[in-house]
């Protein structure tokens, strides 16, 4: 039985041998190919006995060698016959490293579409600016995101206040980056809000945006503090869904102790009301709805940690090397796209 294991055990390694060996070769070519192929017949010019003809050395005893127009004899020197066999040599070098390069970049091309490496995480919530308000104001707090490096399509804001000391009022989509919504979720029993939605394709690629904009009511005088839930989201529009929201951060508001006066109440009502109306306006002609406009519980969900498995590890650093060998390349040559 061990007898028939070990020709298969034996098999196996001598072809992840050829394997290993076939790469090594591929991004060695990709690399140096060129610069051998310019370097071959210089080579010649100075050590013509030790270059060898290539064509010459893959053939076996007494073949012919079209380059060298003679047969092949392996007891005596196999180095180039003329400028004719030089520069056919110079021009397989040449072909097997643009060769070469273009499996590099399918192997990029591969590993990208894989996941690999994984969109990084950049983008962030914006924390505004410190700000106080008076006991009873309706107060807007914008859902603005910053740092974004890949274009992102859909957008996740789930926000935790202490129901005690705010009232959310509503969630307002006016002036966002996005198109489609597909939940507004507000409850001021728990102090959850929640704005879901997105654009399609290519997405949201400024480096800043607003998603939309929640007026809450102060309820009590004090310093409180509005929090962004681990279950928010910012989607990459990389064809995976990476989530790119880097971190989590808080808002703090100071209410003071003075009521807002009648006058100033109504006042905010009425800009309140206006801006209801004016983002209604907006949102059924450039904006698509598809969520109840009411309040409803809101639920959150711990993300679970991204883990790297070695594997992932090892094509992340076949990326990053095909990548950079590429990149070579475009410095060099202005070849190969990105």
């Amino acid at each position: 039985m061990n007898k028939s294991i070990l020709p298969g055990v034996g098999l196996l390694i001598s072809i992840f041998s050829m394997l290993i060996a076939a790469w090594f070769l591929v991004h060695f070519l990709t690399i140096l190919g060129l610069f051998l192929a310019v370097a071959y017949p210089v080579w010649w010019l100075f050590l013509p006995s030790r270059t060898p003809c290539l064509i010459c050395r893959s053939k076996k005893q007494d073949d012919y060698c079209p380059l060298c127009k003679r047969s092949v004899n392996k007891n005596e020197s196999i180095s180039p016959s003329g400028i004719r066999s030089i520069l056919g040599n110079s021009l397989i070098i040449a072909l097997l490293s643009l060769l070469s390069g273009a499996i590099v970049l399918g192997e990029m091309k591969v590993l990208r579409y894989l996941g690999f490496p994984p969109t990084p995480r950049t983008v962030s919530f914006v924390i505004p600016s410190t700000k106080q308000f008076l006991l009873g104001e309706i107060f807007p707090m914008k859902l603005e995101i910053v740092g974004i490096k890949q274009a992102v399509n859909t957008i996740q804001t789930d926000i935790s206040f202490d129901p005690n000391a705010l009232e959310a009022i509503d969630v307002s989509t006016e002036n966002s980056f996005a198109s489609i919504f597909v939940q507004k979720e507000i409850n001021n029993q728990v102090g959850f809000v929640r704005l879901t939605g997105g654009l399609p394709n290519p997405g949201f690629s400024d480096p800043q945006g607003t998603f939309g904009t929640i007026y809450f009511r102060s309820k009590v005088p004090g310093l409180i503090e509005i929090k962004f839930l681990p279950s928010s989201l910012v989607l990459a529009n990389d064809g995976r869904g990476t989530n790119v929201l880097k971190e989590i951060s808080s808002v703090s508001y100071l209410i003071l102790p003075e009521r807002v006066s009648p006058e100033r109440s109504l006042k905010d009502i009425n800009m309140y009301d206006s801006t209801k109306k004016n983002n209604r306006t907006a949102s059924n002609s450039t904006q698509m709805l598809f969520y109840d406009d009411k309040a409803v519980l809101g639920i959150s969900t711990q993300l679970p940690e991204e883990k790297i498995s070695p594997l992932s590890q090892f094509l992340i650093l076949l990326e990053k090397i095909d990548n950079t060998i590429l990149s070579l390349w475009r410095k060099a040559f202005g070849a190969f796209p990105q």
